[in-house]
């Protein structure tokens, strides 16, 4: 099968090396080279041969709807559309799209991989048939599937910015440090790692990005972004993809 992957690091880098593991091929293209006209120019090209697309930027709703646009409109009429549902719902993106009914929202967080869970979310406008074959391709990845009802962030990012959300006012409030607000919820609490650390990798923007869209959607102000949090997304400091976050670093290493 032939995959189109466009959106941001490092979510695309994940999944397509999980679709070249299952032997599909893969056409990459990282978001921000799209600026560029060739480079453009090959997405557009490589989206009107796709047998399926995944699409993952998850900054902002306006820079997805340009993205969501500029791949449906080339793609063959009968390929399915995943696109991640963090920043907007899979039935808003479906709206902005010339053929919503072969639009499917899912939901992955960093890191990624098959032994991981995929949360699935169909639009309200999409195809039955175009479901189940969204659901197989998923499956065939080697993800455990959940089903979850379509909305702003789904079920686990939700949780997960939230609670990264709630991290970042405490670091704010108590005088804790880095280190320590992670080490209460890793040793504390048992979680795989703490919630600094996990902003870190999932990308400070993406989380701000994400509660911006939960408090549009609910109108509550609970998912207000952390003035921190705020500040370190227009310092550019957006975590490991490109060296500081909450963390610093090296250039070879993934750990803080």
């Amino acid at each position: 099968m032939r995959v189109l992957v466009v959106g941001e690091v490092p979510f695309i880098d994940a999944l397509a090396g999980l679709c070249r593991a299952r032997n599909h091929k893969v056409d990459l293209f990282l978001s921000d080279d799209l600026e560029d006209q060739d480079t453009l120019d090959n997405m557009v090209r490589a989206a009107t041969r796709c047998q399926i697309a995944i699409e993952s930027l998850n900054e902002s709703p306006s820079a997805k709807l340009w993205l969501v646009e500029g791949v449906e409109v080339n793609m063959p009429p009968d390929a399915p559309l995943l696109v991640s549902a963090l920043c907007a719902s899979a039935t808003e993106i479906a709206s902005w799209t010339e053929n919503p009914a072969r639009v499917v929202g899912y939901g992955l967080l960093p890191p990624i991989s098959t032994t991981g869970l995929v949360e699935f979310a169909p639009a309200l406008q999409t195809d039955f048939e175009v479901v189940s074959r969204a659901r197989r391709f998923w499956e065939e990845l080697g993800f455990s599937v959940v089903r979850v009802p379509d909305s702003v962030g789904l079920v686990r990012p939700r949780m997960v910015c939230s609670l990264i959300n709630e991290a970042v006012r405490a670091l704010m409030t108590t005088g804790a440090s880095v280190e320590n607000v992670d080490t209460a919820l890793e040793l504390g609490m048992n979680h795989p790692r703490g919630p600094l650390t996990w902003a870190d990798e999932i990308g400070l923007d993406v989380v701000q990005g994400t509660l911006e869209a939960l408090q549009r959607f609910w109108g509550d102000d609970r998912y207000h972004p952390a003035p921190l949090l705020r500040q370190k997304v227009s310092a550019g400091h957006l975590g490991k993809k490109n060296g500081q976050g909450f963390y610093k670093y090296d250039a070879q290493d993934s750990e803080p």
